[in-house]
């Protein structure tokens, strides 16, 4: 009679008030998630015991409210440091892709249009190299999505660090516009490649207390990088500035070795033992016993992940399978909204304009000290990421997002404003007021590009995390592509000041979408994101 049944008996103990209330409060609140039968035992008086069997049918039993807290065990100080030491490890693989997204504004700004130079690079073959890299990051991601699910999101992170260390060398002895496309084409594998395994890692490692100030710890790291290039522009010339950066990748292979792989990701493979190693050391390298309640709900959660309704929806048994996953309902709804946040966030951070920010600069006249300034705008993003760590657990993730697209907005239009009255003559060169509205957007743009790489990494279901999160990081770079490729030819037909109005005038649909369109998943379990995107 029991094989029958394919969930277990769950029995839930509830120590409850002597007030009938309290009582009929905790049943309402104690209902398990993922079986059928639910036993309550509950305690009227000191004497008097009742014991109730209630059955569930399935289309109940999955119902959760978004918006209802769930408490979490807090594991303590030693579990936030451990969950930090193994962010800090992957993170590097960040640092090198801010390295090598920032690279190319130092290139470019030695060898455009320079005489001097061993040789130079002209307007389209400068429109190329800006953009090249974001052409190869799709396929990167695209494969890694499909590989870490195979072999593991620590092996992949692993092996993504080696096309960015010979994109660098090459980097540096390259003498040629060709070997330049070249070794920026190994980057954008590397950094497609690690995108969907470091996503993952994030989300499947972090209590949902810690998820989101991690996952803006993790991102900082990306800011981190643009930094380290800019200083070291600002010190070296270009080909020296390659070299160094070699060292980032490898401290990330030497790191990533000592961090345990997803104990998720062990659990979906069937290894229950080295999930269980793996969580003891991710909660502060407690003992197996401390685990062992989070390791049982983690178990449940894979065999919940991909079903609705008691069915199972998400299969994984054959690479079309794994593709159709991103017609589940489960999948493309977050993916549809991820999707909309980059393009929103690109725009209102001026992410497009970045290889040609120097040609900016020139234009509202800032051509002196512009290396300083660079390195000034990585330090703002810096003290965004900061305050985005410290504010994100307290206000949410939905909010900071909303209060940085409407700054952003805000100061986009003031620009295109400004270089208006530039331009007619109705005010003079003013270098400070160009200068703080780009500092601002530097500070205050980090929130709403953080976000989408923070939604990628918790709103997927577990048994399509891999392919949903290597597709989105896939197809963000695709887009990416297309805006920096497409930047030039529309500031040329519109002119530097009517571009900024029309990000503006994006800024204003993306801050209209994010206050309909935008749940907060600030401090929710990965089962309750994803069942309010069923």
């Amino acid at each position: 009679m029991l094989s029958e049944w394919s969930y277990f008996v769950e029995i839930t103990i509830l120590s409850t008030s002597f007030l009938t209330s309290n009582i009929t409060k905790t049943l309402y609140k104690s209902v398990a998630i993922h079986y059928h039968f639910v036993v309550l035992l509950c305690f009227v008086n000191r004497n008097i015991s009742l014991i109730l069997l209630y059955y569930l049918p399935p289309s109940m039993a999955y119902n959760i409210d978004i918006d209802e807290d769930n408490p979490v065990k807090n594991y303590g100080l030693m579990s936030t440091l451990a969950q930090v030491c193994a962010t800090i490890a992957q993170s590097f693989l960040l640092v090198g892709l801010g390295m090598e997204l920032t690279m190319s504004t130092i290139v470019i700004q030695d060898l455009y249009n320079n005489p001097k130079s061993e040789f130079s690079m002209t307007t389209e073959q400068v429109s190329w190299y800006g953009s090249i890299l974001f052409v190869f990051h799709p396929t990167g991601s695209f494969l890694s999505g499909f590989l870490q699910e195979r072999f593991g999101r620590k092996r992949c992170m692993v092996v993504a660090n080696f096309p960015s260390i010979f994109g660098w060398i090459m980097l540096y002895y390259t003498h040629s516009v060709t070997l330049l496309y070249a070794s920026t084409v190994l980057m954008g594998l590397s950094i497609g490649f690690s995108e969907a395994p470091i996503l993952s890692y994030v989300g499947e490692i972090t209590e949902p207390r810690l998820r989101g100030t991690i996952a803006s710890l993790a991102t900082t790291a990306t800011m981190i990088g643009m930094l380290l290039i800019y200083i070291l522009g600002y010190f070296f010339e270009w080909r020296t500035v390659a070299l160094l950066s070699t060292l980032c990748p490898i401290t990330c292979i030497c790191l990533v070795l000592l961090i345990p792989e997803s104990p998720l990701w062990l659990i979906t493979n069937g290894q229950n033992d080295k999930a269980e190693k793996s969580l003891c050391w991710l909660r502060g390298w407690v003992k197996p016993e401390m685990v062992k309640d989070e390791l049982l709900e983690l178990i449940r959660y894979n065999a919940v992940s991909g079903t609705r309704n008691g069915k199972v929806t998400i299969e994984n048994d054959n690479q079309f399978s794994k593709l159709a996953q991103l017609l589940d309902p489960s999948v493309y709804r977050p993916f549809r909204l991820v999707m909309i946040i980059f393009f929103i966030s690109y725009i209102v951070c001026l992410l497009p304009s970045k290889p040609y920010f120097s040609q900016i600069m020139n234009e509202v006249g800032l051509s002196e000290d512009r290396s300083l300034l660079f390195v000034i705008f990585a330090v703002l993003q810096i003290v965004g990421c900061i305050i985005l760590v410290l504010t994100v657990k307290h206000m949410g993730k939905r909010f900071l997002a909303v209060m940085s697209t409407s700054i952003n907005t805000i100061l986009l239009i003031l620009f295109g404003l400004y270089i208006i009255a530039l331009k007619k003559g109705y005010i003079a060169s003013t270098p400070w007021i160009p200068t703080m509205i780009l500092c601002g957007i530097s500070l205050f743009g980090t929130s709403i590009s953080t976000l989408p790489w923070m939604l990628v990494s918790e709103t997927f279901p577990n048994k399509s995390r891999g392919v949903a999160a290597g597709s989105s990081a896939a197809l963000s770079y695709l887009l990416m592509f297309i805006l920096t490729k497409s930047y030039l030819i529309v500031e040329i037909n519109l002119t530097l000041e009517y571009t900024m109005l029309l990000f503006g005038g994006i800024g204003l649909f993306g801050l209209g979408y994010l206050y309909f369109y935008l749940p907060e998943t600030e401090k929710k379990s990965l089962l309750e994101i994803e069942e309010y995107f069923k």
